[in-house]
């Protein structure tokens, strides 16, 4: 769902925020990217930033399960041509 989304990471070193798509953190146990701040090298672990994803998508379903069920279905009549 998030796949094309990108997120800051900032670099533990001078806190330049570089920006990073979440498809690359999801295929990886770990992502190494350069800063662009400082050139140095960042290790950023996927299994925390992935248990919130889980977390996040579980919500948007229930949200979207919720919303389906309270919204009323549409009768021949709610149409306008």
């Amino acid at each position: 769902m998030f796949e094309d989304e990108t997120v800051d990471i900032a670099c533990p070193k001078c806190g330049f925020q570089n920006s990073i798509l979440v498809r690359e953190i999801e295929r990886h146990a770990e992502t190494h990217i350069v800063c662009q701040g400082c050139k140095v090298g960042v290790k950023v672990e996927a299994s925390e930033f992935q248990h919130r994803l889980n977390e996040i998508n579980d919500e948007v379903e229930a949200m979207q399960v919720e919303a389906r069920q309270k919204s009323p279905k549409p009768r021949k009549g709610d149409f306008q041509i």
